[in-house]
This record gives structure tokens, sequence and C-alpha cells, in this order.
């Protein structure tokens, strides 16, 4: 029954994640540990895995729609890649709690900055037009989302939407797109680490990927009908919901 439960849990994360452009980490990890009882860091190991497959199938429907901003996506990710190679490192060093209370308090921030958006009049901005200020936040904020990857096995998406959004002023469809080109080169430099050490299981990522494949086929075309203000709400909600699970399990607290 495990391979199915996984097969499931990919589709759910596939469908939300090419939805919000998170990859679907945010919701693969809760979910393997929290139901399927998945050790965190083996949890972790297949989220990262399957994040990049996540990415890459997303990033070509959305690419063919003019939607990913490749420029300033590789020049963020400089920062990211950087701090998910530290981020993995740190992770195979801290007790499992440790790591899903981190979790919990991390994405229980970004989703408060989601839920309590407002609606705003959304401009095309590219890296030639943001500011200095702006772009050294954007790398800051970038290398912190590397980091949470790495440690978390999130993809960085968490992060690094309400980064494109809040702090550099991507509209949100390009956010959530560019996004999702993002996670996967962070994903997969984060996963090496986890891979030297024996904790990716071959078998449970080639059910996680088929179930991610349906899921993000379907969302993936149902977020380009969705206004960004709704989108950034259904993305808050839905991140505090398995970011409270989670920091309540790290303090030993199961509902």
């Amino acid at each position: 029954m495990i391979p199915i439960a996984i097969f499931i849990v990919g589709i759910f994360a596939g469908f939300l994640g090419s939805m919000l452009g998170v990859g679907g980490g945010f919701l693969i990890v809760p979910l393997l540990v929290l139901i399927l009882d998945i050790p965190m860091h083996l949890a972790v190991g297949i989220s990262l895995t399957s994040v990049v497959m996540t990415s890459v199938s997303s990033s070509i429907i959305y690419a063919k729609r003019g939607l990913v901003d490749f420029k300033l996506g590789l020049f963020l990710e400089t920062a990211t890649t950087t701090g998910a190679l530290v981020g993995s490192y740190v992770a195979l060093l801290l007790p499992e709690f440790i790591l899903e209370i981190i979790f919990g308090i991390v994405l229980i921030y970004a989703s408060f900055k989601m839920i309590l958006s407002k609606s705003v009049t959304e401009k095309k901005k590219t890296l030639e037009s943001l500011s200095r200020k702006r772009l050294l936040l954007g790398l800051g904020g970038s290398f912190i989302a590397g980091m949470a990857s790495g440690m978390l096995g999130i993809g960085g998406g968490t992060l690094k939407v309400p980064i494109l959004v809040l702090i550099l002023g991507i509209a949100t469809k390009t956010a959530i797109a560019t996004s999702t080109f993002m996670i996967g080169l962070t994903a997969s430099v984060a996963s090496l680490t986890y891979q030297a050490h024996g904790l990716i299981d071959p078998i449970q990522v080639a059910f996680i990927i088929l179930g991610i494949f349906i899921g993000v086929f379907i969302g993936s075309h149902i977020a380009m009908k969705i206004k960004s203000l709704t989108l950034k709400r259904m993305f808050g909600v839905i991140l505090f919901f398995f970011a409270l699970r989670m920091l309540l399990k790290g303090i030993g607290v199961n509902i």
C-alpha cells in the first residue's frame, strides 16, 4: 500500500505545486512524515529528487506561455544553489525534531505574508529594471531559500514566490513560473548530498514522480485561469495548515 499512497501524494503535490510555483515539496515532506511515517531525512531526500521532475514538467508548460523570466531566475540561482549546498550539509547534522520545528516556523511566516496580500496593479518587471537594493535583498532571500531547500526538502519555492512577489515586485504569475524553473536547479544541487548518504529510495521516488506528472499537467493548466490574488491566498492557507502540523509534531504535539 505504501507505493500507492506515495503515488497519490505525488498527484496532490504536483497539482498544487505546479499551480503555486512551489514544486510540491512543502506538501510532500509533511505528508510523507505525518501520514506515511517516513523518517524526516528520507522524506527530504525523496522530496528533493521528485521536486526536480515537478520543475521540469511545469516549466515547459509555463515557458510556452512566455511567463518564465529565465534571466532573473538564473541570476538569483547563484545565491540559491550555494544556500542549498550549505543547507543540505547542515540538515544531516541536526535531529529530525529540530528540522520539523524550523520547517514549521519558516512556512508559517511565509503563509501569513501571502494570506494578507492585497490586490495591487502588477507591472511587468525585469532584471534590468530592478534597483540595486531590491536585487541585494533578493539575493539574500534566495540564499536563505536555498538553505531551506537543502535542509527541508521543499525546493525553496515556498520562499521564492514571496521573495519574487513581495521583495522584487514581480507579477504573481511570472513569479510562480520563474520560481518553478528555479526550484529544479536548487533541488538538483541539494539532492546530491542526500544521494551520497544513501537517503533516497529509487522505488519510492519512481512512484511519486509518476503521480507528480499527472498532478502537474492538471494544476499548471488550471493556474492560468485563476486570478493572481486568489492564487496568493490559496498558497497561504494551504501552507499554513501543513506548517502548523509540522511545527506541532516537532515540539511533540500530535493532532
